[in-house]
């Protein structure tokens, strides 16, 4: 008997490709005004121009954002010898990502390219919260990466942590709700798919999804005190 050419894909794998798609999506449309179709779409006011540094953030990151949903995609039609074979690229484009993000974020400083109600200072907060949220994530991810069920959901929650930056920028969504609220949905999101299917939330869901929240939250409870405006002005 000759085997299907398409094998059906399980409700898990299609739950994953689902978060992923919605993680791209939203890269997609928030960044769309100020960076993919910036010469289309009118650009926010407050806007700055693009600097080479900035170009370089944006390839880099959007390379990891498409390589990301590729490996998601190898996955759900059970090509793992791909997600392995472009696990080196992976590797090699987030140790770029991770000393690229610390500058870009810092050279917001200067530029001022923050949210005009705060102080660059403040604001530095949230960037460089991503990038550790992002990183430590992927290198448990990727320490983890012979556990699938662990090694999944750490990716979907390291890219979590990053995403406050896309929601942030989607103009019908409020600032505070893409900020703060909308990147810890996928905690959730990851905690009701482990009831359904495990009885249990998975130690990663609970771990990583409680340091995202530290991450993207947490910034707003120490913005404001002096150690941190200190050590702002000591690194910007």
């Amino acid at each position: 008997m000759t085997a299907p050419l398409h094998r059906p894909l399980s409700g898990e794998r299609r739950f994953f490709l689902l978060l992923s798609g919605s993680m791209v999506l939203a890269v997609l449309t928030g960044f769309a005004p100020s960076y993919y179709l910036r010469s289309v779409l009118p650009p926010p006011a407050t806007l700055q121009p693009a600097t080479p540094l900035v170009h370089l953030h944006g390839i880099v990151f959007s390379a990891w954002i498409a390589l990301f949903m590729a490996q998601v995609a190898f996955v759900a039609a059970g090509r793992r010898d791909l997600h392995r074979a472009t696990g080196t690229t992976g590797l090699l484009i987030v140790l770029t990502m991770i000393p690229l993000g610390i500058a870009t974020a810092l050279a917001q400083v200067a530029r001022r390219s923050g949210p005009p109600m705060l102080d660059p200072h403040m604001w530095l907060a949230m960037p460089l919260a991503s990038v550790l949220g992002f990183t430590v994530l992927f290198l448990m991810a990727l320490a983890l990466r012979h556990r699938p069920a662990a090694h999944k959901r750490l990716m979907v929650l390291g890219m979590a942590a990053m995403l406050s930056a896309a929601f942030g920028r989607i103009v019908f969504i409020p600032p505070f709700l893409g900020l703060l609220v909308i990147p810890n949905l996928y905690t959730l999101a990851l905690a009701a798919w482990d009831v359904a299917s495990l009885r249990r939330i998975h130690p990663a869901t609970l771990w990583g999804g409680l340091f995202v929240l530290m991450t993207t939250v947490g910034p707003i409870f120490v913005w404001r005190s002096s150690a941190w405006l200190a050590f702002a002005h000591s690194i910007a």
